[in-house]
């Protein structure tokens, strides 16, 4: 039971892994809006192309990531009691609320500044939404792709 557990937590990570990987290559030609909204390196086509793309997808995806990484979730709780609380499956748990406590601080006026900014608006606030989106799909990627390299790890030392 314990390495079904192991490998199902790792499964639902390396999941949204690629889903954030994905995202974040849609949205690699505005990469430059994360740190500088106005960026000249970002063409303002491109900027409302990507954003029409992630609006079409923006009430799919998130409900998606919530149940994987929340099945994540529940998975790690277990694998950590199956392990006896030991110091390497705290580790990993403590990580991942880390980084989810941020990711969710964060999560809601993110996606509403894509989801309720008409892709045609003014070019600033489509700038500024996609950009922290894009940030916050960064923020996702690690977390997943951390916590599945962090599960091999158990695996591999258990």
């Amino acid at each position: 039971m314990p390495d079904l557990v192991t490998l199902l937590a790792t499964a639902c990570f390396t999941f949204a892994a690629g889903i954030f990987t994905v995202l974040s290559l849609v949205e690699k030609p505005v990469w430059s809006l994360m740190r500088d909204p106005m960026s000249r390196r970002a063409d303002d086509r491109m900027v409302r192309d990507i954003h029409a793309q992630l609006r079409r997808v923006i009430h799919l995806l998130p409900p998606t990531m919530m149940v994987t990484m929340g099945s994540g979730a529940v998975l790690l709780v277990l694998q950590a009691w199956l392990a006896g609380f030991g110091w390497f499956s705290l580790v990993i748990l403590l990580h991942f609320g880390l980084c989810m406590s941020y990711l969710l601080s964060i999560l809601g006026t993110r996606i509403r500044a894509v989801d309720l900014t008409p892709s045609d608006s003014a070019i600033g606030s489509v700038r500024t939404g996609l950009g922290q989106l894009a940030a916050l799909h960064h923020v996702g990627l690690f977390t997943a792709a951390s916590v599945a390299v962090l599960q091999v790890v158990f695996a591999l030392t258990r």
